[in-house]
């Protein structure tokens, strides 16, 4: 009995010790933003947004050695980093609501301009690669080629998923560019995201 009530203890001193990194990552990352912010009061949504990322990854790699090793994340872990994102959210909500607030806004105001800015693309299907995202690779009229991901649902998508589209195919594509976190070169870049596709 001594012994499982030993055990309760230190399992709850764990959860208490990891509760307690994320609070400190959560105010230091909203300092972070907060010295960006009166630096750089006029940053766009998606600058804010990257540096929210930024900030709060430096202030994880200072304290990473405080974490348990079954609770590191490796930066390449896209699923892991995104965790650990949402966790540290949640105590800067109690730390800055307004930073999290900004977020969120910024990222529904980059979603209404990305509806109301797509753009369209007229080239010859070269491959389709069906990975953790499905990627369709074009080729303009000039020779120039293009990386499109499949990642929201709309009218035409079933025309890559249903395998109807092949090599040489004349398409044309409209797409949106997302800023999203790329885990093979550990930065944010944009990428384009397929929101119609029409065969020629």
């Amino acid at each position: 009995m001594r012994k499982i009530f030993l055990l309760v203890v230190l399992l709850c001193n764990a959860v208490s010790y990891s509760q307690d990194v994320l609070e400190v990552i959560a105010k230091e990352t909203c300092q972070c933003l907060e010295t960006k912010k009166a630096k750089e009061p006029n940053l766009s949504a998606a600058d804010f947004k990257t540096e929210v990322g930024v900030c709060m990854i430096k202030s994880y790699t200072d304290h990473m050695s405080e974490f348990k090793p079954s609770e590191k994340v490796d930066f390449a872990d896209e699923e892991g980093m995104g965790k650990l994102g949402e966790n540290v959210a949640m105590k800067m909500l109690q730390v800055c609501p307004n930073m999290i607030i900004e977020l969120g806004r910024g990222t529904i105001d980059e979603g209404k301009e990305a509806k109301k800015e797509d753009s369209f693309l007229l080239g010859e299907v070269i491959d389709v690669k069906w990975e953790q995202f499905v990627t369709l690779q074009l080729k303009d009229q000039t020779g120039r080629n293009y990386n499109f991901l499949l990642l929201d649902s709309f009218d035409t998508a079933p025309l890559l998923t249903n395998n109807e589209i092949k090599k040489k195919d004349k398409l044309k594509v409209s797409y949106t560019e997302i800023e999203l976190f790329d885990s093979k070169t550990k930065e944010f870049r944009y990428f384009k995201i397929l929101t119609k596709i029409e065969k020629q």
